[in-house]
């Protein structure tokens, strides 16, 4: 894909179906994007205005030149972040984002749509020229650097283009630009983010966030008038839906005025401990430290439980069905409500253990809401993920170019590969039976991952990932190891050769 001249493409504005094709033949995708009749119509009616506009200044370039080096629909790898209009100097240090609305929207969502942009601009050029483009009303909105929003003249925007900066421009590569680790917030890997606010939700994400509060605050009202218990929240979607930050914003948005309780069903990392030094009325505790308890109390004798405005559970399919119905009960009765977040799909759910524990947490429900697609996890590594575990769930045309497959024939092969990749600024992770790190991949997440396969791994006659003897933990720590690759994964197969041919056959079909 590369940039494309505006101008060439909105001479035949009438045919939506040739629109679409044409802008494939110009920006080189590999695949037809289906512009619809409104945004094609859209960007026609703003290149019109500002070749009018053009046309008043007989001393300008060609306005042709002048409307050349648009990306078109452009989105970043990864996290389906998509743009309507973006032009960068050849340098990069200044870009112009214009966003396409065919119909009138509320004023303080286009701004929001502007912010979030220059949140992800900003890794990339210093000067952001923002604005948006209402085709029904016929007005354009600028968001400036010092964050003043309003209409704008047709001509501010046709002044920024006739800058000498924008002459020249970015035509391809621009993927080059654009790290996805930069936008992908952990709040317990980048803690730093979490706090400052320098992070956006999704729109899915925010719709769960406006439901969930609602609710909420609904039973906040209406505990003492009304009898009933407290809603029980599912939050489910596989890894890299955005689970966790979503949590972590609701408790930023809850202990504004009580209280909140956040637990996490593994052990507390170090981010979440900063976290918890730094946040006014959250608490976070790990649920392991009530596993060995007959009668988990999650509030000590000196706590009243009525305190909280609500309970936070992250990972809480990790936690025992023993002490989750011991929790669920404790929150019926002080009419608490609880907010619970997991992955279904995790491997882990094929041992009874978790799936004892999702039973228990799906009966005691009242309201679900699921995530679909994902905003945090290597979209070509997660294909490649299911692939490997299933050799049956094939990924037609998969792009697996951030995958490394790779063969040791022995120990010392082994450990001089590995201690090359360590190098290169890959995290090791083995699976073996001695070293199942599992509860420290568990909330962490890694740009560079290598994963250490020996000859205990197998696929059986139905083509499913196996591992020798009865512990198949180390399933597991593969599964979370895969999803909590950010950028690119090297897998190591060690002593197996039938089980590195099956999984070369992946990356190489």
């Amino acid at each position: 894909m590369h940039a494309i001249n505006l101008y060439t493409l909105t001479r035949i504005s009438s045919h939506a179906s040739e629109f679409s094709r044409l802008l494939q033949a110009l920006s080189g995708r590999r695949t037809c994007k289906q512009v619809s009749v409104h945004e094609a119509s859209s960007l026609c009616r703003l290149v019109s205005r500002l070749t009018k506009q053009f046309d008043e200044n007989p001393v300008l370039l060609n306005r042709v030149e002048l409307l050349d080096g648009f990306w078109f629909s452009y989105t970043i790898a990864h996290i389906s972040k998509e743009f309507d209009l973006l032009k960068f100097s050849s340098d990069a240090s200044s870009v112009l984002n214009i966003e396409l609305k065919s119909e009138a929207v509320p004023e303080d969502r286009i701004r929001k749509q502007l912010e979030q942009n220059r949140y992800y601009l900003a890794n990339v050029s210093r000067t952001i020229y923002s604005f948006t483009y209402v085709m029904e009303t016929d007005t354009l909105y600028q968001l400036k650097e010092n964050q003043f929003f309003g209409t704008a003249p047709i001509s501010e925007l046709a002044a920024i283009l006739m800058k000498t900066r924008f002459q020249t421009f970015i035509a391809e590569g621009l993927d080059l630009y654009f790290r996805a680790s930069d936008y992908l917030i952990s709040p317990v890997s980048t803690p730093e983010r979490l706090l400052q606010g320098k992070y956006f939700l999704t729109n899915q994400q925010w719709e769960f966030r406006r439901r969930i509060l609602d609710l909420i605050r609904e039973n906040e009202e209406n505990r003492s008038i009304l009898p009933g218990a407290a809603p029980v929240i599912t939050l489910t979607g596989s890894a890299g839906t955005g689970k966790t930050l979503l949590l972590f914003d609701l408790a930023l948005a809850l202990s504004k005025k009580k209280e909140v309780l956040f637990l996490h069903g593994g052990p507390l990392r170090e981010g979440h401990h900063i976290i918890n030094s730094r946040l006014r009325n959250v608490i976070i505790r790990s649920g392991t430290e009530f596993e060995d308890t007959e009668d988990p109390a999650v509030w000590s004798d000196s706590e009243e439980p009525v305190q909280y405005v609500c309970v936070l559970i992250d990972e809480a399919n990790r936690l025992s069905a023993s002490l989750l119905r011991a929790l669920l009960q404790k929150l019926k009765e002080s009419r608490i409500p609880a907010v619970l977040a997991y992955d279904p799909y995790s491997i882990r759910s094929i041992f009874s253990a978790m799936e004892d524990a999702e039973d228990t947490i799906t009966a005691g429900r009242t309201h679900a809401f699921a995530f679909s697609g994902n905003i945090r996890i290597n979209r070509p590594v997660f294909a490649f993920m299911w692939n490997m575990f299933s050799l049956k769930e094939k990924t037609q045309h998969a792009d697996y170019s951030c995958v490394d497959v790779l063969y040791a024939g022995n120990g010392h092969e082994e450990q001089m590969i590995a201690d090359y990749y360590r190098k290169q600024g890959y995290s090791q992770i083995t699976l073996s039976s001695s070293v199942l790190p599992e509860d420290e991949i568990v909330a962490q997440e890694y740009d560079r991952v290598l994963v250490i396969m020996d000859d205990s791994f197998y696929y059986d006659a139905a083509l499913h990932l196996c591992k020798k003897g009865d512990d198949n933990t180390a399933l597991s720590v593969l599964y979370e190891a895969l999803t909590r690759t950010r950028e690119r994964l090297t897998v190591l197969i060690t002593g197996n050769p039938d089980l590195f041919a099956q999984i070369l056959q992946i990356r190489m079909p």
